[in-house]
């Protein structure tokens, strides 16, 4: 049995804390301290911290985290020199074990040039970091559109029942470009409706699944790189 726990960091960054048969995975831990809390209040200790890029607000904990409970660090081999004190590098196609569980790394450049992302088909979760959000996708701070157009479509091919964990609670925001993309979308309609309610009660709005977004994102529903490229572009501009 896999359970994850979100937990709510910085302005509106999320870590994860995943458990399978009491080993335990912290997945990126932009600050140590509500870490920590909410390991004792679960009665656990992190066997590995795992960071999908090197930017601060997903790596920020490592040092007193890895301090505290003697664990390793794990990230993208293409970060190793952008991720102090990390341990072990991971590329596409490697795998981890977290107890009963396989992990499976994808490599998503686009974001930052060496993000990965962690799949687990067993439970049919993934972690995207910052590749893709719920209706919508990462700015384009190292890599370039046609690379994050591939990631996306790599992570477009896992099944349509996958739950997505993102690296940011930016589902309101996201949503409502997309309604002014596509105003007669009903499903993004419905969508934003159900994440206005969630976020007024302070709830998160994920997991979601692959096929929601699938139905709702407009950047996965792009018919060319072209069209997502000019998204992408409009996106960054948007003042909605």
């Amino acid at each position: 049995m896999l359970t994850v726990t979100i937990l709510p960091i910085l302005k509106d960054n999320y870590t994860y804390i995943v458990q399978s048969a009491r080993q335990v995975a912290v997945i990126d831990p932009g600050e140590p301290v509500p870490v920590e809390i909410a390991l004792a209040e679960l009665d656990l200790t992190p066997t590995f911290i795992f960071n999908t890029h090197h930017h601060a607000d997903h790596i920020a904990g490592n040092r007193q985290l890895k301090r505290k409970y003697g664990c390793p660090v794990i990230g993208p081999a293409a970060d190793s020199k952008r991720i102090p004190d990390m341990d072990q590098g991971v590329k596409e196609g490697d795998t981890l074990i977290l107890g009963d569980e396989t992990l499976h790394i994808i490599e998503t450049p686009g974001h930052t040039n060496g993000h990965v992302c962690v799949y687990i088909p067993a439970a049919k979760i993934l972690f995207a970091g910052d590749t893709l959000f719920s209706m919508g996708c990462g700015r384009l701070i190292e890599g370039t559109a046609a690379q994050l157009w591939h990631s996306l479509h790599k992570l477009m091919a896992l099944p349509d029942d996958t739950l997505v964990y993102c690296g940011h609670e930016y589902t309101l925001s996201n949503g409502l470009f997309c309604q002014s993309v596509e105003p007669g979308n009903k499903d993004i309609a419905a969508r934003l409706k159900e994440v206005q309610k969630l976020s007024a009660n302070e709830k998160p709005t994920l997991p979601v699944t692959l096929g929601m977004e699938k139905k709702t994102n407009v950047f996965l529903r792009a018919k060319s790189e072209a069209a997502f490229e000019t998204l992408r572009s409009a996106k960054d501009h948007y003042k909605g």
